[in-house]
């Protein structure tokens, strides 16, 4: 099962060698062979059908459970729980698991897992205090990579985008050494590349997502395309960006990777926003609401929340017409008014009409002051 890390074999393959292993389980079941082939299901998007696997194998136990077997079987369910956007349940089942201690070979991705459900719910107190109370174990943990992406997700939740960078790239330098190059695994190149665009560093953000993208090709599941896809859109910001995340919002409900379908829908809602079209953005801000109600996920919700209000605070307060915003939108985005002209089919003249109406009705002098004065109500 090494296969699925290294990329030897094709995902059909490494499905029906999982499935074969999975369905003649009988009796006393290696958990080894099982914790790698059901990791093999997730990776491939095939997340209903290893948690059916799992409730078969706990049911065909008669008396007592064997408890490495059960803590497989449970952390493989909390894992499906929590990326299909049931993050409690994964909580509920993870936490009994680490605070009983668990298997030294399973302690790093348990802890991993049980951290990124807690920040998907916004708990970073209770987050931050599992890795204070075993930091000096977590050079040492096995499955270092998955602790490294944690507690990058914490430090991106908590609003400290330099130690989240470090971290995804730490754990990019461990996969590497290791010769993981499945992004299905961990997609530290996509996180990466989302916090790098937030921090400004595009290049190397649209390298990252680039990469990333070459490598979920490679793979072919959808949930690992449409977060590479996700990453690309954020990190270029071209006049391709909003049919990026159109495409990625598409493979990740496929995939029924339901917290990574929150982002990605905020972060299309704000491109349209960007764009000028407040009739998509309201949509795709709506619809991350209602998943992420649906998850109990109140970092989303209170994002949605605040871009709903930006859009009704735009639609109110800045008069400016949908053209207006739209072309006002894509300055902001640094193109030129001759770019701006060819992507929306005017003439530069028209433009250049519309650009010095915004200008009046925002109460700026020109460009380097537009992009601050939308931000601040809203506009972008």
């Amino acid at each position: 099962m090494l296969f699925v890390h290294c990329g030897i074999l094709d995902r059909e393959t490494i499905v029906r060698r999982s499935e074969l292993v999975l369905d003649t389980a009988t009796g006393a079941p290696d958990p080894g062979c099982l914790w790698l082939s059901l990791l093999s299901l997730v990776y491939a998007d095939r997340g209903a059908q290893a948690a059916a696997y799992c409730t078969r194998l706990l049911s065909a136990e008669r008396g007592a459970i064997p408890f490495r077997l059960f803590e497989t079987l449970t952390l493989i369910r909390a894992r499906i729980d929590a990326q299909s956007g049931r993050p409690a349940a994964a909580i509920a089942a993870m936490e009994p698991l680490l605070r009983r201690g668990g298997s030294p070979a399973l302690r790093g991705i348990a802890l991993a897992w049980l951290v990124e459900a807690l920040v998907q719910v916004g708990d970073l107190s209770s987050a931050r205090c599992l890795f204070e109370d075993r930091m000096s174990a977590v050079e040492a943990m096995p499955d270092r990579a998955h602790v490294l992406a944690a507690r990058g997700a914490l430090h991106r939740a908590e609003g400290d985008l330099e130690r989240s960078l470090a971290d995804y790239l730490a754990c990019g330098k461990v996969l590497t050494a290791l010769n993981v190059s499945n992004p299905a695994i961990v997609p530290w190149r996509s996180r990466a590349a989302l916090v790098a665009a937030a921090l400004g560093r595009c290049d190397l953000a649209a390298a990252l997502a680039d990469d990333e993208l070459a490598a979920a090709r490679r793979w072919g599941s959808p949930g690992a395309v449409g977060r590479a896809l996700h990453a690309v859109g954020m990190a270029k910001r071209t006049s391709r960006s909003v049919g990026a995340l159109e495409r990625a919002v598409e493979l990740l409900e496929l995939a029924q990777a339901r917290y990574e379908l929150m982002g990605a829908l905020c972060d299309l809602g704000q491109l349209h926003a960007i764009e000028g079209d407040a009739e998509r953005s309201r949509w795709a801000v709506t619809a991350a609401t209602e998943l992420a109600a649906a998850a109990g996920s109140k970092p989303v919700l209170q994002r949605a929340d605040s871009m709903l209000g930006a859009l009704d605070t735009q639609h109110r307060g800045t008069g400016l017409t949908r053209q207006e915003r739209k072309i006002a939108g894509l300055a902001v985005r640094g193109l030129s008014n001759k770019e701006i002209a060819e992507q929306l089919f005017l003439t530069v003249r028209t433009v250049e009409f519309h650009l010095s109406n915004v200008y009046r009705k925002l109460g700026v002098a020109g460009r380097r002051q537009l992009a601050g004065v939308m931000n601040a109500r809203g506009c972008a």
